[in-house]
């Protein structure tokens, strides 16, 4: 599954506050937001074809660097995580 192929209303990506403002990863954060609120419906059928080429953000090497990497998720999840306890209490 790859956030690149999401469709999602408008409404909810504005009440989600749209894409975080991360040096990338960003469609992951609003993708997991989106999960957390909203039920989703999952396709079998292949809707991108992904590819690298070396000039792209995600073959460079501060997008793998660890550092940098964990605390992009760490943001993800923690928004994610915000909104689930926010509208299901008693999941937290």
């Amino acid at each position: 599954m790859h956030p690149a192929t999401l469709c999602i209303r408008r409404d909810l990506s504005l009440v989600l506050g749209g894409w975080m403002a991360l040096p990338g990863g960003e469609d992951t954060g609003l993708l997991l937001a989106a999960s957390v609120v909203a039920d989703g419906y999952f396709i079998d059928e292949p809707g991108l074809l992904y590819r690298k080429h070396p000039d792209q953000i995600t073959a460079q090497a501060d997008w793998t660097a660890t550092a940098e990497w964990q605390l992009r998720m760490q943001l993800i999840e923690s928004r994610a995580i915000a909104l689930r306890s926010l509208l299901l209490p008693s999941a937290a």
